[in-house]
């Protein structure tokens, strides 16, 4: 494992829920941590950790080019963790302007700040998403699959997934990027996604929203913060590898649950399973059902995730009772 004390990293997307894991990891191994932030909402595990207080604040956007270069060159960044994006589906879809601003002129204003500067910048980690393989007829997801999303979100995934690593084919910036399944744990505050918002309806004793398609099931690979935080590390740790630099990874548990099991298992570690479940029709077009294998991520970085849905749902609940009773 690198030593992270006194490295100079800078995480993008620090307010959100991945990205705030991700600060608060950093600052526990000494890293010295500056943050970008547009706004700050005062219920983000961000600020309800008073991460804030012990890190570099600069204020501004994504899309301010200039202002990403000024943060690298300030504060000697070594390390980017790149997160921020909008990262909701439903938004995305009816804002695509908005989305392809960020998610796509934003990734590469941090890829250009950084080739400026590989005089200090040694890593770029860019989080993309299995949403960039689209509607696939294979599954398990491997990493040659070619990348084909349709929606504005996926498209825009695709789209960061491509400048990242061509920044690092074209220019030899040290990339490695991330395609994740759907992340879940304590701290996120946007009650629109499947597991918080099932925890959230059930704890106020409504019924909890299962969203189903016209054609079948959702069924998605869920995958726990705490894996999700190890995978930005086992990257970052090995970075200057052949076969890795350079390189996109999946991490996901390889498995794929429908979202109707999903609530099941929340109600039954809630105590909570004679509350019925709202069954609606998804007005939005998503792809069917998605899963990955991890395994170049095992064999090449020696991660593989450590936590079983029912292990991660558990310390979920935990942490979001504690929370909305406070």
């Amino acid at each position: 494992m690198k030593e992270m004390k006194n490295k100079r990293v800078f995480v993008t997307g620090a307010t959100g829920f991945v990205g705030a894991h991700i600060t608060k990891h950093l600052i526990e191994q000494g890293a010295v941590v500056t943050v970008l932030i547009e706004r700050c909402d005062s219920s983000s595990y961000f600020s309800l950790c008073g991460l804030e207080k012990q890190v570099n604040v600069y204020y501004g956007d994504i899309s301010n080019g200039k202002l990403i270069e000024q943060i690298i060159v300030e504060q000697k960044i070594e390390t980017i963790f790149h997160l921020a994006a909008v990262a909701l589906q439903d938004l995305a879809y009816k804002m695509p302007k908005v989305t392809f601003e960020v998610n796509i002129v934003g990734t590469y204003n941090i890829l250009d700040a950084a080739r400026l500067h590989m005089d200090t910048v040694n890593s770029v980690l860019v989080a993309s998403s299995d949403k960039v393989y689209g509607d696939s007829d294979i599954l398990p997801y491997k990493e040659t699959l070619p990348l084909q999303g349709s929606n504005p979100y996926d498209v825009s995934k695709v789209c960061q997934d491509l400048l990242a690593r061509s920044f690092y084919h074209s220019y030899g910036l040290p990339v490695v990027v991330g395609r994740f399944g759907n992340i879940y744990g304590p701290g996120d505050n946007n009650f629109n996604r499947l597991i918080p918002g099932t925890i959230q309806r059930l704890e106020l004793g409504e019924s909890p929203l299962i969203r189903r398609p016209k054609n079948g099931v959702f069924k998605r690979d869920f995958l726990y913060i705490k894996d999700i935080v190890n995978a930005y590390m086992y990257m970052l740790y090995n970075i200057e590898k052949e076969d890795v630099v350079g390189n996109a990874f999946n991490f996901g548990t390889g498995i794929a649950t429908d979202v109707e099991t999903v609530v099941n298992k929340i109600k039954t570690v809630m105590g909570l399973e004679n509350i019925p479940s709202n069954v609606q029709e998804s007005e939005v077009s998503e792809i069917l059902a998605q899963q990955l294998d991890p395994s170049k991520a095992f064999e090449r970085l020696g991660w593989k995730a450590e936590y079983s849905l029912d292990a991660g749902l558990a310390e979920t609940v935990k942490w979001y009772r504690e929370a909305l009773n406070k």
